[in-house]
């Protein structure tokens, strides 16, 4: 098991390609539990990740920021933001790439159109990739529901019951731990 202070462990090991196992524990008085696993989608290209648009997945450690949906918060601990017509997550050059932000009609503000990837982002966790926000770095690295490709352009894509399971049981302390 991968030593940290952390309460909650998504642990992901590239199978092959874009296949991914992912295992997620909870720690308590006595010890790691497993509290879910199954197969999960990665990037496209695998693992790796260096550059935005290279649909690699980054590997390493990632941190919860928080959590969103276009579904109602199933009772998260974490921060959820409801995601509506016009969140966008900027993958452009400029103050706002890397950050999920609310965007009008004619503001010029590009990027993912969340709010139209059912199910996918039905639910998802915002992760600290990039926490600097500088371009081309990569953006927009979530851990969301699986939709009907069997691949993502970087994020991690899980059966919609595990990634709830996950939203109503982590907290700040949940570790994403992606290996190769």
């Amino acid at each position: 098991m991968i030593k940290t202070n952390a309460r909650q462990l998504l642990l992901v090991r590239q199978i092959h390609g874009s296949e991914a196992e992912v295992r997620y524990y909870v720690r308590g008085a006595a010890g790691w539990r497993l509290r879910g696993k199954g197969l999960a989608y990665i990037g496209k290209n695998g693992t790796g990740k260096t550059s935005e648009g290279d649909a690699r997945t980054p590997l390493g450690e990632l941190r919860a920021l928080g959590a969103f949906g276009i579904l109602p918060d199933p009772g998260c601990a974490l921060p959820y933001r409801r995601i509506v017509p016009g969140t966008v997550a900027c993958d452009e050059e400029g103050p706002l790439y890397n950050r999920i932000v609310q965007t009008r009609e004619g503001d010029g503000i590009n990027g993912e159109r969340m709010w139209e990837l059912h199910p996918e982002y039905d639910y998802g966790i915002e992760t600290d990739y990039n926490a600097e926000c500088i371009y081309p770095r990569g953006s927009a690295i979530f851990v969301h529901c699986k939709g009907a490709k069997s691949y993502t352009g970087g994020c991690i894509a899980l059966d919609k019951p595990l990634m709830k399971k996950i939203l109503i049981t982590a907290d700040k302390d949940l570790l994403i731990q992606v290996l190769k």
